[in-house]
Formats: structure tokens, sequence, C-alpha cells
């Protein structure tokens, strides 16, 4: 796709000036116009039509997240990447979820990004090699995965849905004690420490959907 207009949703001026020049580097002919904020943006995209957007995830007025949907929903032809410093599973995931169809971290220089930018006109979206190892891992089967009993499966898939350990308990009618020697259990197996880590080893297991 052909990349004329480009939206960079940035609070820092250093970042600013890095992705403008690696921006300007990949598309020499482009416009690209700046925004701060989430409200900056909002107005920017209430009288724009973007072919890129690059969005970061911490703003002084919220969440880059937020975005996503919004711009999505006013220009669906626009392509969204994330770039910013945030690598956890929760970000990356919420993100792709949400639409965006790259994901770039700030750890690399103004020529690798515009390298890597280039490629959109090829139809390849920027991914960080972190974060593409990442996806890889979280379609490759868990090897930790038949080592849960069948009883730890189902209070996984129950704690991966949102239910608290107490209604896991009530649900399955076993003491909460023991349900919560289970979740030590199936962390411990799967070398997990939160419930959005369980949802997502739920979710490669297939106990649950990836977008539930």
């Amino acid at each position: 796709m052909a990349i004329n207009k480009v939206l960079i949703v940035e609070d820092l001026a250093e970042a600013q000036l890095w992705l403008k020049q690696a921006t300007q580097l990949a598309f020499t002919d482009s416009l690209v116009m700046l925004a701060e904020s989430v409200a900056q943006a909002q107005q920017h995209i209430q009288q724009e039509t973007f072919d890129l957007v690059l969005l970061d995830i911490g703003l002084p007025d919220g969440s880059g997240l937020s975005l996503i949907q919004p711009i999505l929903h006013q220009h669906p032809t626009s392509l969204v990447v994330m770039a910013t410093l945030f690598d956890d599973d929760s970000h990356v995931f919420s993100a792709l979820r949400l639409g965006a169809k790259g994901y770039i971290l700030k750890d690399q220089s103004k020529n690798d990004l515009a390298q890597m930018l280039v490629g959109i006109d090829q139809g390849h979206f920027p991914v960080s090699p972190s974060v593409a190892n990442k996806l890889l891992q979280f379609f490759q089967p868990t090897p930790d995965q038949n080592n849960l009993t069948p009883r730890e499966q189902e209070v996984l898939t129950l704690v991966a849905k949102g239910y608290a350990v107490p209604e896991v308990a009530d649900f399955l009618t076993i003491k909460k004690s023991t349900c919560y020697g289970y979740v030590k259990d199936i962390y411990r197996k799967l070398s997990i420490n939160s419930r959005a880590e369980a949802t997502l080893e739920a979710a490669k297991m297939g106990l649950i959907s990836p977008h539930s």
C-alpha cells in the first residue's frame, strides 16, 4: 500500500524525532503529522485520513490502545503500528486484538526502523524481532501442558475466564484451600506468575478462545 500521509502519536520529543526521521527515510514523499496526546490524535483523525499511524501506548492523557478502534472505525484502510517501550504479553496481544498490524519497540536505530517500515509497501507488517518471537511462542504447544491433571485444566480454564479462586472452588465444589493448591501447582508447572499469563497459557492449550 502507498504511504502518503502519516500520523505519529508520541509525547517525547526525542522519540518523535526518531520516528519522524525513520518515516521520512522510508517514505520520502510522505506528509508526516504529530500528536502528543490521545486528545490531539483524536482531533487529527477526525479531520484527516492517514495511511499509517505510528502509535505510542503511554501517553499523558491515556493509553494509545484506546485510539486503535476509533482510528479503524473512521478510516478502515489506515494501518496502525504500535511504537512503544511496552513489550509484555498483555500490551502486545491487546494491541493486535484491537486491530494493530505491527508492533515496534523503541530499541533500534532510525535506519533499522526505516527498513521495517519500507516493507509495508510489499505488504510486510513491521514487527520487532522479540515481539515476533513472542507471537511464535504463543502458537507453539506448551511443553508442560500434558503435566496438568484434568482437574488442574478445569481450574486453569475457570481462572483464565476471570473467576476468582473462591468462585472456582464453589463452582467445582471443592475446598478453597484445595483450589488455591491447584492454582499454585498450575503456576509452578507452567512457570507463570499472573492471571494474564494463565489466560495466555489456557489459550495456547485450547482451553479457551485466544479472543475471549
